[in-house]
Formats: C-alpha cells, structure tokens, sequence
C-alpha cells in the first residue's frame, strides 16, 4: 500500500475514533528569536476547531469564517492580519485531520522520507507556509506536526494523547 493512502488511513482512523486530543505546542518566533511551549487541548468540530490552553486561560474557537478569541473569560479582537494568518493554520489543521484525500492532493506535493512525511504547499499556502514535516508514533497515531512558515518561524505540535 503506498505511504499517501496508509497516511490517509492513519489520518481518518484517528477522526473516527475521536475528536479531541492532548497536546503540547512549541513556537519559534524568528522575529524575537525566542520559543514558546504550552499545553492545550483540541477539538475538531464540524465547521471548525476549538484550542484550549488551560493554564493560560485561553480559547481560540474557530467556525470557518471567523475565531473568537477568549482569554480568563473576556472576548478580545484579534488584529485582522493575526486572525488571517490563524484561520490559515487552523485550515491546514482541519485538512490533516479530515485525511481528505482529494483536497490534500491539491493543496500539497507529499514526499516520503526516512523517518517522516513531508507536505509542500501549492497554490495559496505557499505564501505563508515553505512546508510541513509529519512524523507518526507508530502504523496507527500521528505523533509530531511541524510547520515551517515562510517568515522562518515554526510550530510544532506533538500530540500527547486522545480524550475519549
């Protein structure tokens, strides 16, 4: 079975078994050449996602067109180059996620290497995004994804676990 549609398969396992996970982040800002790691955890949704990041009192809820940003409780604006570029990370989470074969194929130039699986954008990603490198636990769970944006900072996300 060739790696795309086994990686499809891992992919649409993981969705219909379940819906939210664990995970821990890690960010790399080139602009301030620093890294960040929290703990969150994520739903997929119909239409969308919603992040929790529990220690930090924050939630990121996306509907497909627009994300409500809470922190301790309180709505705040978002600025509209910050939310364009989340809704781009949030789509390109719910790709993954739905291992929609046709879409990803349109979207991406997948390369399989030694010890990863590596998603090069076409069309409008490739704007804001050079590539994406996953990485899976074993033949059945996604483990790490890490993107690699074209402003040299990156985000990966290695996910802890399943929440039944």
């Amino acid at each position: 079975m060739p790696f795309f549609k086994l990686f499809l398969l891992l992919v649409l396992e993981i969705t219909l078994f379940s819906q939210t996970y664990s995970f821990t982040e890690l960010r790399y800002s080139d602009a301030i050449g620093r890294y960040s790691k929290v703990d969150g955890i994520i739903e997929f949704k119909k239409n969308g996602l919603k992040i929790i990041y529990p220690i930090e009192k924050k939630e990121l809820d996306y509907d497909g067109k627009s994300i409500v940003f809470l922190s301790k409780g309180q709505k705040l604006p978002l600025p509209s180059e910050q939310e364009r570029y989340m809704m781009y990370y949030f789509e390109i989470l719910k790709l993954l996620h739905s291992g929609n074969e046709k879409e990803l194929k349109e979207n991406f130039t997948v390369e399989k290497k030694a010890s990863h699986t590596v998603l090069i954008p076409n069309g409008m990603l490739s704007y804001y995004l050079d590539f994406i490198e996953l990485t899976e636990k074993d033949l059945s769970k996604l483990d790490y994804v890490k993107l690699f944006f074209k402003n040299k900072d990156t985000i990966s996300i290695h996910i802890d676990d399943e929440i039944h």
